[in-house]
């Protein structure tokens, strides 16, 4: 056990400490204020404080996790050895970076708190935030900072303990808006599509609907069978998390009455875990919330205590105490719809941090390095080795490496298969 003195033992102190310690690098810690107790401890020990007592481990504290309130705080981003870092501190320190003040920093989303602007959903957009403003958005920096502080407490403590290496986790995310592209739906919706294909002129897309129809082409979303035997082979657990809310605007997926659609649910839910995908009004009201989860669990006979957003995150300073009011125990959305990388900074999961009340809660957050929509930004190609390359540069066996698919991503064009082939391709290196 590593014991930790601290002048002022903060709720903040803790939570990001037993964050880097105990999830990150599987150690061990415990706090004291006591200066008595720290000296007379005859294990490993470390100080986080303005002035070392002596000659232990040392590291300079920034103010951070001492303050109270959300205030405008002073960011400047350097060049670490390679690895960005901020909030550096003084020579005396074994760090030249406060990585536990930083860490709580990016981990607490401790921006999305601060004045900034929304897009037209109401989301906290990733342009503006530190990481893809200082090109570090593909790079699990805390995590990255973790193994340099494990390191030198390997050099300064040799009978530390050390964890034999695996590989991190890999798990798919298959989001579930529409089941089908156009069999099982309403009459009003297929004329919709038509008109749809008709107003763009997509005279394959009309040509396609009506083929699949007419049953001479299988409906080119309805890929479950195939995803579920791929997932089977390659021994690999995915969620499923199906959209089963009232369509609106924003969310416009089948009738949860449609027979067709429970039928689905109900067979997925069978064999696999599956949970609620939340609608966009459900985000930003927790009544709706809690209709669509009683809804889905009078379907599956199983508990929804895990969930991810339709429309990604819109605001970590909101969107999360809706979940908080249903109890909910896990969400599978802090990531950006659009860009690949880690929101939070760590491929870890950790509980989310109230910083309103300053607390941490028992809501666990999962970080999602990529979702299809921020794939399909690139080639084909492009798009799996990017993946590849961030799984690659993952430094900690307690990372997990999530993206979210929709049940399109088995989807031929009109041409090739690339997307598709490029996607089994990636399960099948990620086998079991």
């Amino acid at each position: 056990m590593i014991l930790v003195y601290s002048h002022k033992i903060t709720p903040r102190l803790t939570y990001v400490f037993r964050q880097i310690f105990i999830r990150i690098l599987e150690l061990p810690v415990a706090f004291t204020s006591t200066i008595e107790k720290f000296v007379s401890h005859s294990g490993p020990k470390l100080s986080y404080t303005l002035q070392p007592l002596g000659k232990e481990f040392f590291i300079k504290s920034h103010d951070l996790l001492f303050q109270q309130g959300i205030y405008e705080t002073e960011v400047e981003v350097k060049n670490w050895t390679g690895v960005p870092a901020f909030f550096k501190i003084g020579n005396k320190s074994q760090l030249p970076f406060d990585i536990f003040a930083a860490s709580f920093y990016l981990i607490s989303r401790y921006e999305e708190y601060l004045p900034h602007l929304k897009d037209e959903l109401g989301s906290y957009t990733p342009y503006q935030s530190l990481a893809y403003k200082n090109s570090f958005l593909e790079k699990p920096v805390v995590d990255l900072w973790a193994g340099r502080l494990k390191d030198k407490l390997n050099d300064f403590f040799p009978d530390l303990p050390h964890s034999s290496w695996k590989k991190p986790k890999f798990l798919p995310v298959v989001s579930v808006v529409n089941p089908y592209k156009y069999k099982k739906k309403s009459l009003l919706l297929k004329f919709s599509d038509s008109i749809s294909s008709i107003w763009r002129l997509d005279l394959f897309m009309l040509i396609e609907q009506y083929l699949v129809l007419f049953g001479l082409k299988k409906d080119p979303y309805d890929n479950f069978d195939e995803l579920v035997g791929l997932f089977k082979e390659f021994k690999i657990s995915p969620r499923y998390f199906f959209l089963f809310a009232k369509n609106t605007y924003y969310d416009n997926g089948l009738s949860t009455y449609n027979s067709h659609f429970r039928e689905l649910v109900k067979n997925i839910a069978d064999f696999n875990s599956v949970s609620l995908l939340v609608s966009y009004a459900a985000q930003n009201e927790s009544t709706i919330l809690s209709q669509e989860r009683k809804s889905l669990k009078k379907l599956i006979h199983q508990p929804i205590d895990r969930v991810r957003f339709n429309y990604g995150l819109l605001s970590s300073a909101k969107s999360y105490f809706g979940l908080l009011d249903q109890e909910l125990e896990g969400d599978y959305s802090m990531g950006y719809n659009e860009e690949i990388g880690y929101r939070a900074s760590t491929a870890v999961p950790f509980y989310f941090y109230d910083l309103n009340n300053d607390l941490q809660t028992s809501l666990r957050i999962h970080p999602v390095v990529a979702t299809e929509k921020g794939l399909r930004k690139f080639s084909d190609k492009k798009a799996f080795k990017k993946l590849e390359e961030i799984y690659e540069g993952l430094t900690t066996r307690t990372a997990m490496h999530i993206i979210s698919v929709s049940n399109a991503v088995l989807t031929a064009n009109q041409m090739k298969n690339n997307w598709r082939d490029q996607f089994i391709n990636y399960l099948r290196h990620h086998a079991g």
